[in-house]
């Protein structure tokens, strides 16, 4: 089985590549990387141990680089259980993501953003990943670098997403461009991406759910369209490639799952109405090397990905470690 080495050589010597700037006020030392690329730069963070072997973590649409935060408010900040301690985790900002990556033009295609954190890994010197952990969108992707095969992949821990979008997805993603072009004809986009955003917003979390945690209902309109507002309020372009550039990515992304040779691990929640049970299994039953299909029980539906770590982070972690041992 393909694996992985240690960086070829130290991520201060590939300065040259474009800047680099370190901080240490996080859980983990980490070090920024800004990559030149034919196309702009992508924005890399490198958490732990330079000399220790790589993981990538690619997390939603709206997920960046700053996974894990000192003060606890990391895009993904309850995977750190899932990662054992003396790896090298890698993180990104997406191509015409919330973050702070410059390329233009903004991928139309999962291919595109493969190709691109290709590219940038590889002008770090990274060809080898342990592992790959990608939730959602993330997800998507790390089925899309396995099956390219351009990196060497000890194996994959795919949470919330599949090898195809399902009817319902699509559904939803349409109505969410159509809010937007509608807005835009009458003056008015930034309120047609705050209206997609909280239909996207909907779509993440599960009835009953929010039902729980908004018994007065008024408070869950409320809810969506607050926070939606203080997402397109941030950066409204880049919020607005969210459902212009990235959902019709994962509209068009369709895979054969037997094109996917390293072990792959499967998390999903019983609520997800983007990512059902059923394409899982699918997924699942295609798979050549399926390490196992986790459905968990979750009130917050898609979100489970990011609100639930706690109950997948052992099985994650379990996973990585026994991919080592597999290799060795």
């Amino acid at each position: 089985m393909v694996g992985e080495t240690s960086l070829q050589c130290s991520i201060r010597q590939h300065c040259f590549e474009g800047r680099s700037t370190v901080s240490e006020n996080v859980p983990f030392h980490h070090q920024d990387h800004s990559i030149q690329l034919t196309e702009g730069q992508l924005l890399l963070r490198s958490y732990g141990s330079n000399s220790g072997p790589p993981v990538l973590v690619l997390g939603g649409i709206s997920g960046g680089r700053d996974i894990f935060t000192s003060n606890g408010s990391g895009w993904w900040q309850g995977l750190a259980e899932a990662i054992p301690a003396e790896l090298n985790v890698i993180s990104l900002d997406y191509a015409g993501g919330s973050g702070d990556s410059t390329v233009t033009p903004v991928p139309q295609r999962v291919e595109g953003h493969a190709i691109l954190i290709e590219q940038a890994l590889q002008r770090l010197g990274i060809q080898h990943l342990r592992a790959i952990v990608g939730g959602s969108f993330g997800g998507v992707i790390a089925l899309e670098l396995a099956r390219r095969g351009k990196l060497e992949i000890g194996g994959l821990a795919i949470i919330g997403a599949a090898h195809r979008p399902t009817a319902q997805a699509l559904m939803l993603r349409a109505l969410q461009r159509e809010y937007i072009a509608l807005a835009e004809q009458a003056g008015q986009t930034e309120r047609g991406v705050q209206l997609a955003r909280a239909l996207a917003m909907l779509s993440y979390r599960s009835a009953d759910g929010m039902d729980t945690y908004h018994p007065q209902g008024t408070s869950a309109v409320d809810y969506i369209l607050s926070r939606s507002a203080q997402t397109v309020a941030k950066a409204p372009s880049r919020a607005r490639n969210f459902f212009t550039a990235f959902g019709p990515a994962l509209d068009q992304y369709r895979i054969n799952p037997t094109e996917i040779s390293v072990p792959t691990l499967l998390v999903g929640f019983d609520s997800d109405q983007l990512v059902s049970a059923q394409v899982l299994n699918e997924l699942a039953e295609k798979l050549p090397r399926c390490a196992g299909l986790h459905l968990l029980p979750s009130s917050y539906g898609h979100d489970g990905f990011i609100k639930n770590t706690a109950s997948y982070a052992s099985i994650c972690h379990n996973f990585i470690l026994e991919l080592a041992v597999e290799r060795s």
